[in-house]
């Protein structure tokens, strides 16, 4: 009897789920990430955020959109016209976008130091500021994060930027400082120091950051979305915290996931990209992370950018640098 009752009961149970249909997946919600550079390697965190589900289980399609750093923050500023609801920017964009009335602030910081190097052959000598005196110097051009670099670096050591030998080159320097066109160049740390090494050259770094560190590279969304739709904001953040988390704690994994969002055309050298990833790292930690948690914007580094910016003329008045950034979301 106790047999035939279960059977009957597991019957039962049967013909109920066979008469239940599959819940639907929730739909979710296309946004858009404006990317200030192509499809690369140091985009890893977002990437891994995405194709581990963690944007989808905050009900999220994040599309990502590649285009120049200025015109990102105008778009996320624009929200909802267009759709896009974050960006990618430093923060010296976010402090010159809010002076020209763009109401945009950061809502999560990846670089926590500030990526941009002076590099030469080690063969040049370059271990301090003073080295840089009588030696020629290669930047893009006068614009962007570059700029700000060799700015900052003369700030901070009370030099002229007219005793300086600078000179346009163009995004050539890793080929004009192989090349001996300039002794020195100045780029990114994951970047083009990267480059010389793989064809065998040997070379010295002088960090920008170590010299007079500047608001870097985070997420940027305007005032309205962060205002009207604050979920939104929080569900993207905490997914790409765990992208990012998971960047840090298993590199090779989030390399692997990261090619499948690079087209081959942007790849290029697999090794060498591999050692952009590895550069990177570092860059997106710090002691204020280690104290406030991954993401965190420190009041301190954004005040100091803004002294500088006024003092270099980048900033033509002061800023509200607490009105342009929050802590909020990384909570």
């Amino acid at each position: 009897m106790l047999r035939r009752l279960s059977l009957i009961a597991l019957f039962a149970l049967l013909i109920a789920a066979c008469g239940q249909q599959p819940a639907a997946p929730a739909e979710l919600r296309t946004v858009t990430l404006a990317m200030s550079y192509i499809p690369n390697v140091q985009f890893a965190p977002y990437y891994v955020a995405a194709a581990k589900g963690y944007y989808a289980e905050a009900g999220l399609d994040v599309q990502f959109d590649y285009n120049f750093e200025n015109d990102v923050v105008a778009r996320a500023a624009a929200w909802p016209q267009g759709n896009v609801a974050f960006a990618t920017a430093s923060g010296t964009s976010t402090l010159l976008a809010r002076q020209q009335g763009l109401p945009v602030k950061t809502v999560q910081t990846l670089y926590q130091q500030f990526p941009i190097v002076f590099f030469a052959k080690s063969s040049t000598g370059l271990a301090s500021v003073d080295d840089l005196s009588g030696k020629s110097i290669g930047i893009p051009g006068n614009f962007g994060e570059s700029l700000y670099a060799l700015l900052a670096v003369a700030y901070a050591s009370g030099i002229e930027r007219s005793a300086l030998d600078v000179q346009e080159i163009g995004f050539t320097q890793a080929q004009t400082v192989l090349e001996d066109r300039v002794q020195v160049a100045i780029g990114y740390a994951m970047n083009e120091p990267l480059v010389l090494e793989q064809q065998g050259q040997q070379v010295d770094v002088l960090r920008v950051a170590d010299i007079y560190n500047l608001a870097a590279n985070g997420i940027v969304a305007s005032e309205r979305l962060i205002a009207d739709e604050p979920a939104l904001v929080r569900g993207f953040v905490t997914a790409s915290l765990r992208g990012l988390r998971d960047t840090l704690a298993n590199p090779d994994e989030a390399f692997e996931l990261s090619l499948t969002f690079i087209p081959e055309a942007n790849l290029g050298d697999r090794e060498l990209q591999r050692k952009v990833l590895e550069a990177s790292l570092p860059y997106w930690q710090s002691e204020a992370t280690a104290a406030q948690g991954l993401g965190f914007t420190d009041e301190s580094v954004w005040a100091r950018t803004e002294q500088f910016m006024r003092d270099a003329e980048l900033l033509a008045s002061p800023v509200d640098v607490a009105q342009a950034f929050t802590n909020e979301f990384i909570k």
